[in-house]
């Protein structure tokens, strides 16, 4: 039976990997010793690619055989016994090149093995290594995890006996009179290695400490080297350049390591106590209040890298724009209307105002990544950036831009394009457009030209390794099948790849495939059947005889779970924590009564368990809506009512609820405090509203009951 070595295997010349970059240090028509050669994958292209006159060196049987077919000679020598290199040099002389790759960790004295491929250098030879680096984050992620466990290949090989860091490296070639005259490092994140998941298990805040070490992506590292009387002042391995993996490299190994299954049985047991690194049993601010660490947190946050990733839309509107000034009135922000807002009824929760991040600037840095900090830490694995672009003329993009700019704001981004005209709604008078979408015909390219720095970021979302774009509004686009293909050709020309378009499920549009997308978004609270809520609007005391809608949030998210998903219909659920855009609207609010942390706990779980299901062993997503939606009263951020209340029922959906079901269902007997005899109504359309003088009494009933 032909069996297949576990180290032969094809080599693309022009890829990243290392034996593809040792063949490129190597001069055509060169005589080569290739040490530790195995079945000879690179042994082939020294010899039928570069015209090498090549001498291999193997002493496993079952690489032997294949490796003499390849057309060299092939010496069977043990690199353990210290006359090697003498005999060799007595039968063969001496060499312009002299090859090991991912040899030397293999061998119980390395630093004589290497002083013997020193002494088969001709005058101009080079002696070309590669080597695995264990300071990579991944292996540092293993011992952290207590489990540094050896597998049948990678950085941990089962055969491995020695283990070398950069300045290893370069001590070991310092020890036999070597200097480095040229180094390359293969790059690999984390998430790209065969111990992706084990990195996943650590918690955030010591993976983003970890990657602060410049090595802790270099997966190999290959270098050439050359006696130092020939090269009085080699290269430092710390001055080499280290940049990112190509677009092509990461989605390939991330969709390949995202699946792998160690040889060995996993324990996902973590000796993390909470993604806080407090002890167990020890206790933890909660404003003025002190709560229990959970023992079981840990363990819960460990299973957690088979979870759907949690994405939060996240709204740029926190700062001053000429538009804005010229609309709105001199430096409004989303804080205008926010401030603004007053309560609509007896226990109507309005305004929302901030606590911990107060009201912030967006273009202040330490803002975005005190955000980015608060969010890791409960579980959201990234944000959707609105992102307005009108035929080439963007909008609130300074924050977008800087964020892009800051390597420190290390948090998984990606872009949904707000398509949609920005008109006066927020005052009422919905028909006058301020800025207007043209769909030019040259606005499909010029749009996927703009979001191309983005693309290229390696914070950019993927799934399956293709960035994630999303379009808010896909009936607007007047033909979406060709301007997807258009993105989807760009995209392939310029080296990103393939690249997953996602739609929002909104204006009663179920639909995504139809539109020529791959997946769809729901967008809560569009494409609520008003109907099947109830609407407590009639049955509540409002301070005005304006219009409003009143939902029980308990109706509204039972709709969103009752739509199935799969793998033929890709939808990604949406949940929202609560939905009140009082300050926005001066006439027709839409409002969403008990939007509790509890309530939101409970959607949020129940939405987590359906993807699962829905797109089991999968890449997926859920999404918040939203982050930072303050005029809309759908935030995660903390709040002068539930302070992280909505970010710890995060975490604790996450992990796995202990709710049984909704807590908080219709009317409470705190919104009826007036006597039904002094309502009055304006007709079948209005909700009952109160005299001035009852608004009056009410305002002061809302002070007092605060």
């Amino acid at each position: 039976m032909n069996t297949r070595h576990t180290y032969d295997y094809e080599i693309d010349l022009e890829s990243d990997v290392a034996p593809a970059r040792v063949i490129r240090m190597v001069t055509p028509g060169s005589r080569v010793l290739e040490i530790g050669a195995g079945p000879g994958s690179i042994t082939r292209h020294l010899v039928h690619t570069l015209g090498c006159s090549t001498v291999a060196l193997e002493v496993e049987s079952s690489a032997l055989e294949k490796l003499q077919q390849v057309g060299c000679k092939v010496y069977a020598l043990d690199l353990n016994e210290p006359d090697w290199a003498k005999t060799l040099l007595e039968k063969e002389g001496q060499f312009d090149f002299v090859i090991a790759a991912d040899v030397l960790e293999h061998l119980y004295d390395p630093w004589a093995v290497l002083g013997g491929m020193k002494s088969l250098l001709n005058n101009r030879g080079s002696i070309i290594l590669s080597l695995p680096h264990a300071g990579h984050a991944s292996v540092v992620a293993c011992l952290m995890d207590e489990d540094f466990d050896y597998q049948p290949w990678g950085l941990l090989d089962k055969t491995h006996i020695r283990f070398f860091g950069v300045k290893n490296i370069e001590r070991l070639y310092q020890a036999q009179g070597l200097e480095i005259e040229a180094a390359e490092f293969v790059v690999r994140t984390p998430e790209m290695t065969e111990f992706a998941r084990r990195w996943s298990r650590l918690p955030a805040t010591t993976r983003r400490e970890l990657l602060k070490n410049r090595f802790s992506t270099v997966y190999q590292v290959v270098s050439r080297a050359i006696p130092r009387e020939r090269l009085s002042n080699g290269i430092s391995l710390f001055d080499v350049e280290i940049p990112p993996p190509d677009e092509t490299s990461r989605a390939f190994w991330t969709q390949q390591m995202s699946s792998l299954r160690l040889q060995s049985a996993e324990d996902t047991r973590s000796p993390w106590f909470t993604t806080n690194s407090a002890m167990p049993g020890a206790p933890t601010k909660k404003g003025d209040a002190t709560v229990e660490v959970p023992r079981e947190n840990s363990e819960a946050m460990a299973k957690n890298e088979q979870k759907p990733r949690l994405v939060a839309f996240y709204l740029p509107q926190f700062h001053p724009i000429p538009e804005n000034d010229a609309w709105w009135g001199k430096g409004f922000t989303e804080w205008t209307n926010v401030t603004k807002a007053a309560p609509l009824f007896n226990r109507h929760y309005q305004p929302h105002l901030p606590t911990e991040l107060g009201f912030y600037d967006l273009r202040v840095r330490e803002t975005r990544r005190a955000q980015i900090e608060m969010a890791k830490q409960y579980g959201i694995s990234g944000f959707c950036y609105y992102y307005y672009w009108f035929s080439g003329k963007k909008l609130l993009e300074a924050p977008l831009e800087d964020m892009l700019r800051d390597k420190e704001s290390k948090m998984p981004f990606m872009l949904m394009w707000a398509n949609e005209n920005w008109t006066r709604r927020w005052d009422g008078a919905e028909r006058e457009v301020l800025m207007q979408q043209l769909y030019r015909a040259e606005d499909d390219l010029e749009f996927i030209k703009s979001v191309t720095p983005y693309l290229r970021d390696e914070r950019y979302i993927r799934l399956n390794g293709a960035p994630v774009i999303a379009v808010y509004y896909p009936q607007q686009l007047p033909n979406p099948h060709q301007t997807i293909e258009v993105w989807r050709n760009y995209c392939r020309s310029e080296g990103i790849g393939d690249i997953h378009v996602s739609c929002a499920y909104i204006q009663g549009n179920w639909e995504h495939e139809a539109y020529g997308f791959d997946s769809g978004i729901q967008f809560p609270p569009h494409n609520i059947v008003r109907p099947k809520a109830r609407t407590l609007e009639s049955r509540l005391h409002f301070f005005s005889p304006e219009p409003c809608l009143v939902t029980d949030y308990h109706d509204a998210a039972s709709q969103y779970l009752s739509r199935e998903y799969n793998k033929n219909n890709r939808g990604f659920r949406t949940v929202f924590p609560s939905w009140d855009n009082t300050p926005r609207r001066k006439t027709g609010a839409s409002i969403f009564l008990n939007g509790t942390p509890e309530n939101y706990e409970w959607w949020l779980a129940q939405a987590i368990t359906k993807t699962e299901a829905a797109f089991p062993g999968e890449e997926s997503f859920v999404f918040i809506n939203a982050w930072n939606e303050w005029a809309e009263g759908a935030h995660l951020e903390p709040d002068q009512k539930y302070g992280r209340g909505f970010l710890e029922a995060t975490a604790r959906a996450l992990q796995g609820t202990k709710l049984k079901g909704w807590t908080h269902v219709g009317l409470t007997p705190e919104y009826h405090h007036l006597e039904p005899k002094n309502i009055h109504h304006l007709g079948p359309d209005r909700p009952p509203f109160l005299t001035r003088e009852q608004v009056e009494q009410a305002k002061r009933n809302l002070l007092t009951r605060r």
